[in-house]
């Protein structure tokens, strides 16, 4: 923690506004990496990474969106080749706390 009505080196860096997020992305299938994320008909940012998680039992991808779609909720497609894939912003953390999944 640091107060922002001290200097220090980064400082500036720490008050900017974020104009983009890495977000988890939960999908039905799980992509490569490197695709391109679309919305509303446009490239918005790209996948950096992507698997399978166990743990949840869903294809998670990450994500740098634009701040304003880096809500949980909002709907995006993944460019996986010749389709869109549909995916949605998740909010962290995506693991299973309480352990229940993993005790069926």
């Amino acid at each position: 923690m640091v107060r922002e009505d001290k200097d220090f080196i980064g400082r500036d860096a720490l008050t900017a506004d974020v104009t983009r997020r890495l977000v988890p992305l939960l999908s039905a299938e799980v992509v490569m990496g490197k695709e391109p994320v679309r919305h509303g008909g446009r490239t918005v940012g790209y996948v950096t990474s992507a698997a399978y998680g166990h743990t949840i039992q869903r294809p998670i991808a990450y994500a740098w969106l634009p701040s304003e779609l880096a809500e949980p909720g909002t709907d995006v497609d993944i460019s996986y080749f010749d389709r869109q894939v549909p995916a949605t912003v998740a909010a962290e953390p995506l693991f299973d706390p309480g352990m229940e999944k993993i005790r069926r």
